[in-house]
């Protein structure tokens, strides 16, 4: 089941529901400026004959937003005095749902998502971070079901995520052979409830980390049997592995809280089970007998099976098909096909038809994976830590397609050498000879012994054999240090795609590529860290030809080149848009750009003598480090992309902000925020702002010159104090304000010249005095400044006649102290009018 999630002006919409019980998924959508998330649920791929434990029930819907550090943003429309956003009747068209929220681009937030059945009170969700389970209650409460994910993003534009939204409990369920329950039947006994006592259960969940806590002993009293139901229920179950799930009597369903001890996630065993099953007329029956280290694990359904009703109690541990896994006479079945469930992953690629999903449950296996005869189908975790040791692919003339989702390869656990590439018997992750392999959300952990050095390595096959890679979103480790390691030696008629991926790797290249005519390779969005180069490209010992290279927008760490040519072998290699880790926050492109991701990045960048600095997405404050220095600092293009707070910084006084003192600073694109409170302003700063955006008053200590910039405030304020400036211009911007928006005033015995052209001033209204759009204050305590007014091409949209002062006439300017015409030059329009 898909879920998808599109970044953008965040638009959170609806949740995603397999009617089966086994893989609930999430649909997310996210695109735009502040970012639209939008998560679209609905169900998928479910067993249509069930009707216990399908999730139709899940109606209730709670969600809440949290920052990158786990704090719960309160913030969000629609949210309840929680800070969550709940709604009592979702999915009402279904198992489809959809809802918004929006949230700030460029930051990481965590959505936390639970979904119950309306009618359920055993949940108390009022936080996230600890929902608590209450266990009193009836034994065989389908209204129990609930779901639960949280998903961790960075809103960075429209991008697509898949969320898998699971159950958070264990069901533990006990069936009986149909010619047991025929037996106790014939003898007068028709069982109509149960009962159950279990220890050790869990009784909270953050659904944040997904770690359990607390410990209570269960008692769900007696309720009829799912058997017993107007709709009767069967535990269907593939007890045999004959690949046919058989049909058993159904006596008694749980859900439990399984307490690991640690995430949540692990298998537990409970020591201590006892069910009591009550006839229509006769004795209770008590089942307890050999319940003793009963495996147990989140989204992983415990099934017991057997002759319990009659004659010898003999029984079976099983896990259901629609959860992650299953028990076999508490032998782990890990592997599931449809339902079908297998010992290994081999025993699966084996029987897998074209079109099916192999799960995987979180386990370690030692396994090497041998794919082969022409098989089409996707490997896919079925939970967290899910490791393999390796992937083998021989195509021998019938290549396989092969997708891979969410597994851990490592080789450091491969039994013995299995591969033939550069060498015999070597053990890489993943070896192919042809095929078409993908790799999403994948983790590759190298360890960087012999015979171990690589992680993906495939070899030569024939011309009409050409292999297709691809790596989306995954992540190349070493061991030690990530020494010894490389991420891939590529050879042969190989066309691949790696992108948005991380290499730690620190071997001398990150990845070989070495192919053949037309042969294409694009890597693109990649991190690169601690290897010499990324790319290394031909070998002399098994040469290729004619091959191109694309090599664009990624992420080089301090001294990793994008590439080196190891022999020149007709490779087209194109470079495009990849940028050079400097220091922490801060990286060059290859025109020798500086680019900045932090406050910190902005003080790096200078220690490396930039003068032009680029800030991505974010918020910043221009750190005390730019003090005294030319700068140009420029945004993405959209103003509102990068804001710059205006606050204390450095020592000084009155209300400035010291981290420009003394410098001069170009604007391009930037929003630049104050708390329009008295003074506030860069001290000390001459400042050029082109195509910027100014939220709040705003002081100017230095020249400054304003291009195509908008002035934004609220209230008794204005959007510019002239101050300590002597020479100001304003060309082609708006000013919005709520009544005033200029004050030319200075203290002291300067020439203050102002110009203004082709602006426009609105007044949105609400202030009881009277200003002009630009007001003339005269300098207290004796002194006399000059003022030089020059004014063309400007609109003003409301704004009053200043009734205080020297009357203008006019609500463009104001003379509220009523300078004197030796000291107050005015031109409007080419026009002296005072």
């Amino acid at each position: 089941m898909n879920k998808k999630l599109f970044l953008g002006m965040f638009a959170a919409a609806g949740m995603l529901f397999a009617t089966s019980c086994s893989n609930d998924e999430l649909d997310v959508v996210q695109s735009g400026n502040e970012a639209q998330v939008t998560f679209s649920l609905a169900a998928e791929g479910g067993i249509a004959t069930r009707a216990i434990s399908d999730g139709t029930g899940a109606k209730k819907l709670v969600y809440a937003v949290y920052n990158a550090s786990g704090e719960l943003i309160e913030t969000i429309a629609n949210t309840d005095v929680n800070g969550q956003i709940v709604d009592n009747s979702a999915f009402d068209n279904g198992l489809t749902e959809n809802v918004t929220i929006t949230l700030a681009k460029g930051q990481q937030y965590t959505v936390a998502f639970w979904a119950q059945n309306p009618n359920c009170t055993a949940y108390t969700t009022t936080d996230l971070k600890n929902v608590t389970i209450d266990y009193a209650g009836l034994n065989n409460d389908e209204t129990r079901d609930a779901f639960f994910k949280a998903e961790t993003f960075t809103v960075t534009g429209n991008t697509e995520i898949d969320v898998v939204l699971k159950r958070p409990f264990a069901q533990i369920n006990v069936g009986v052979y149909q010619t047991d329950w025929d037996a106790a039947k014939a003898s007068g006994i028709e069982i109509e409830k149960s009962k159950v006592t279990i220890e050790n259960a869990a009784t909270s969940i953050n659904l944040l980390t997904g770690e359990v806590g607390g410990e209570q002993t269960v008692e769900y009293g007696f309720d009829i049997i799912p058997a017993q139901f107007a709709t009767p229920e069967t535990l269907d179950v593939d007890l045999d592995k004959d690949g046919t799930k058989e049909n058993y009597v159904y006596l008694s369903m749980s859900y439990i809280l399984a307490n690991d001890e640690t995430t949540g996630y692990a298998k537990t065993a409970l020591e201590d089970l006892d069910f009591t099953f009550a006839p229509i007329s006769g004795n209770n029956i008590n089942f307890s007998e050999g319940l003793n280290a009963v495996p147990v694990q989140r989204n992983w359904r415990t099934n017991i099976i057997g002759k319990i009703l009659t004659g010898d109690v003999t029984f079976n541990i099983t896990i259901d098909p629609i959860y992650d896994g299953e028990y076999n006479n508490g032998e782990a079945q890990p592997v599931n096909i449809n339902g079908v469930y297998y010992a290994t992953i081999q025993d699966a690629v084996n029987n897998v038809n074209d079109g099916d999903v192999i799960k995987v449950a979180t386990g370690t296996y030692t396994e090497v994976v041998k794919v082969a005869s022409g098989k089409n189908f996707t490997l896919e975790a079925a939970g967290p830590n899910v490791v393999i040791a390796a992937l083998d692919h021989q195509s021998n003339g019938t290549p396989s397609t092969v997708k891979v989702k969410g597994i851990t390869f490592d080789n450091s656990i491969t039994l013995a050498g299995w591969f033939t590439g550069t060498a015999q018997n070597i053990a890489p992750c993943v070896g192919a000879w042809g095929g078409n392999l993908t790799f999403e959300d994948c983790t590759f952990i190298v360890a960087g012994t012999s015979g171990r050095e690589t992680g993906v390595m495939t070899w030569w096959t024939t011309e009409n054999n050409v292999m297709s890679l691809s790596f989306n979103n995954c992540t190349f480790e070493g061991e030690n240090d990530h020494a010894n390691a490389r991420a891939m030696q590529i050879y042969g008629y190989v066309n691949m795609e790696v992108s948005n991926c991380t290499f730690n790797t620190n071997k001398d290249y990150t990845l070989k590529y070495v192919a053949n005519e037309g042969n294409i390779a694009t890597f693109s969005n990649n991190i690169v860290n601690n290897s010499e180069n990324f790319v290394e490209l031909g070998s002399s010992v098994y040469p290729g030809s004619n091959y191109t290279a694309n090599i664009i927008n990624n992420t080089l760490g301090n001294g990793v080149n994008t590439h080196i040519i190891a022999n020149n072998e007709n490779q087209n290699v194109n470079l495009n848009g990849n940028v050079s880790v400097i220091a922490e926050g801060v990286v060059k492109d290859a025109n020798g750009n500086y680019i900045a991701s932090s406050n910190e990045g902005i003080t790096n960048a200078i220690s490396d003598g930039a003068t032009t600095i680029n800030l991505i997405q974010g918020n910043y404050v221009i750190p005390s480090s730019a003090q005294g220095k030319t700068l140009t600092i420029i945004g993405t293009g959209t103003p509102e992309d990068v804001k710059v707070a205006v606050t204390k910084v450095g020592s000084g006084g009155e209300n400035c902000d010291y981290g420009l003192d003394g410098s001069t600073v170009t604007f391009e694109s930037i929003t630049i925020t104050t708390n329009s409170s008295t003074y506030i302003g860069y001290a000390r700063c001459n400042g050029t702002y082109k195509n910027c955006v100014i939220n709040g008053t705003y002081t100017l200590y230095g020249d400054s010159k304003f291009e195509r910039c908008t002035f934004n405030v609220s209230g008794d304020v204005y959007n510019i104090w002239t101050w300590g400036a002597k020479n100001m211009e304003f060309d082609r911007c708006t000013f919005n304000s709520d009544g005033k928006a200029l004050l030319l005033y200075q203290e002291g015995t300067n020439t203050v010249n102002l110009t203004v052209k082709s602006c426009i001033f609105n007044d949105n209204g609400g202030l009881t005095s009277k200003k002009a759009a630009i007001e003339i204050g005269d300098a207290p305590y004796g002194a006399t400044p000059t003022y030089n007014v020059t004014v063309s091409g400007t609109t003003v949209n409301g704004y009053e006649i200043n009734n205080e002062g020297f009357n203008t006439g006019t609500t463009l300017w104001g003379n509220k102290n009523s300078m004197p015409a030796e000291r107050l030059n005015v031109t409007i329009d080419g026009v002296n009018v005072y």
